[in-house]
């Protein structure tokens, strides 16, 4: 929600780099559900002359459901709350962002690779969550989960509006979803151009506006 990326992915860094857009040295959670695979928790300080692995410093990876494969790395020495085998969901606190490795700068290093095993741009991933798939008793046919009990929408003459009242979190990117509706960048520029949030950006303010007007069933649909 309130995450600042300060090192976009291209092919010299085939990651992100993210820092909380208050500095905090804030908790770290699972981007989806899946398995943990690797954890290193030993790495005390930053070391600029490292190599391979190593300049992770104190790292997570994660097997997912889909098959691909995150890995979080940098992390503060001692606060990785985690451990190989373990099944993990969505949103749960893996670490605390940190400076080790070869860091300059406390900041979460987010890879993310495929099932071949390539790496891509974690925002394919960010932006678009995979589905949740259900398998009929016959596995003849399957159908995409939708939630029917926060689905509100609320219609006037003029204008439709989006409404999640029954969430009570704190992630507009989350509460979209909830409620069946496009989570992406581009859409939510788009929701706070038509709600007068000017000049969105993705910060921790205009996402709490957003995430009020929708809560308040006061958010106008695109």
């Amino acid at each position: 929600m309130n995450e600042v990326i300060t090192n976009n992915y291209d092919q010299e860094h085939m990651a992100i780099d993210l820092v909380a857009s208050d500095k905090s040295d804030t908790n770290i959670i699972a981007m989806e559900d899946g398995t943990v695979k690797t954890v290193i928790n030993n790495v005390k300080g930053t070391n600029h002359k490292s190599k391979g692995t190593a300049t992770y410093g104190n790292y997570v990876e994660i097997k997912h459901t889909d098959g691909k494969t995150s890995l979080y790395a940098h992390m503060k020495y001692g606060s990785i709350q985690v451990h190989e085998g373990q099944k993990i969901n969505k949103g749960d606190i893996i670490g605390t962002i940190g400076e080790t490795g070869n860091a300059y700068g406390k900041h979460l290093h987010l890879e993310v690779r495929n099932a071949n095993n390539v790496k891509e741009n974690p925002l394919n991933s960010l932006n678009n969550p995979p589905k949740q798939v259900e398998i009929t008793p016959n596995n003849k046919t399957t159908q995409t989960k939708q939630s029917t009990s926060t689905i509100k929408k609320v219609t006037n003459t003029t204008n439709t509006y989006l409404k999640a009242s029954n969430y009570h979190y704190g992630s507009i990117v989350d509460a979209l979803k909830s409620i069946g509706e496009n989570s992406s960048y581009s859409y939510r520029k788009k929701l706070a151009e038509n709600n007068g949030i000017t000049g969105y950006h993705g910060s921790y303010s205009q996402n709490i506006k957003l995430l009020n007007l929708l809560k308040s069933g006061k958010l106008k649909k695109v």
